[in-house]
């Protein structure tokens, strides 16, 4: 799908516009060559002449991130979003393997091709949407049920390949407030596209529950990611992913909660890491524990940290 060295940049001749923010991902396609390393694109159902360092081939996917350099809006693509149908990207596989493992699931061959499959189908990648598939099939969902894509939209709203921006709400003056909101968010039943979240929510698979509630507050949306343990049901885990590069994971511990940071981006900039001291020392004052490493996602799957050991005793070695 493409040629040439990655990552690179594409350099849009006019603005992004309204709706895009810096250090968010985004999805391109790639529409038709214009000219001498000049391409049309489509950005969120918006088409841009862009100029490209390296051969693009009209059809293909790329994700991308959006960031300022020297004044200018860029897009730096990292790697392709998906392959074309039937051309399944290098190491994906693997990683929908992995996730299973990280889920608890028996990475079973036929399983394993099913996921890849709707992911091609899809055009999503493996990275942010192989775990949120293994969940489903945990889940008992029929992975070629008609409403799959808005489902797995609404699971990963505000990332790349997940629904877009609904209309924000204000910040809760209140931790109260906020909460009462995210419990009735939770809860609801409502009909339309987001009918199938709520029966994600309430299905529950062996030893873990994963709760999965998309949020937009301010300019900030994506998903709240809360896990419940059995047999107390108590939740122990919660991730907070964001629509730019970072994600939070607190964990509950003994006594106390503990906060590790995840970037896409390493190094942060100065000033994204000031930032991250002066929230983690808030959050030592109210006796919550912090990493002081920022961790890359390399290996984070949304949900669970690398190298840690997934739910094997839940693994099905027979079916």
């Amino acid at each position: 799908m493409l040629a040439g060295p990655q990552p690179f940049s594409l350099r849009l001749d006019r603005p992004l516009g309204s709706g895009f923010r810096v250090g968010s991902l985004v999805s391109v396609q790639v529409l038709e060559r214009l000219g001498s390393g000049r391409w049309l694109v489509s950005v969120r159902g918006r088409t841009f002449p862009v100029s490209a360092e390296v051969p693009l081939e009209p059809g293909a996917r790329l994700l991308a991130r959006v960031f300022r350099a020297g004044g200018r809006i860029l897009l730096r693509v990292a790697e392709p979003a998906a392959q074309a149908p039937g051309q399944s990207a290098p190491g994906s596989s693997d990683r929908i393997a992995a996730s299973f493992l990280a889920a608890g699931l028996n990475p079973r061959p036929e399983a394993v091709q099913k996921v890849q499959r709707l992911l091609e189908r899809l055009r999503l990648p493996p990275k942010s949407f192989s775990r949120l598939a293994a969940l489903l099939l945990e889940k008992g969902v029929d992975l070629d049920s008609p409403g799959i894509a808005a489902l797995l939209a609404d699971l990963a709203y505000g990332q790349s390949g997940g629904r877009g921006r609904r209309q924000a709400r204000p910040w809760p003056r209140k931790s109260e407030q906020l909460a009462d909101e995210l419990r009735r968010d939770v809860r609801k039943t409502g009909g339309g596209e987001a009918a199938a979240l709520p029966l994600f929510n309430h299905l529950q698979a062996g030893a873990e529950q994963w709760f999965v509630i998309p949020y937009s507050y301010g300019e900030l949306c994506g998903t709240i990611r809360l896990r419940r343990q059995a047999p107390a049901l108590q939740a122990d885990r919660l991730v907070l992913a964001t629509d730019g590069p970072w994600s939070f994971v607190l964990n509950r511990k003994a006594a106390g909660f503990r906060l590790q940071a995840v970037c896409a981006e390493l190094p942060p900039s100065p000033r994204a890491r000031r930032g991250w001291r002066r929230m983690a020392q808030k959050l030592q004052n109210l006796g919550v524990e912090t990493d002081d490493t920022i961790r890359g996602d390399e290996g984070f799957d949304g949900f669970s940290l690398p190298g840690e050991a997934g739910p094997y005793q839940r693994v099905d070695t027979e079916g």
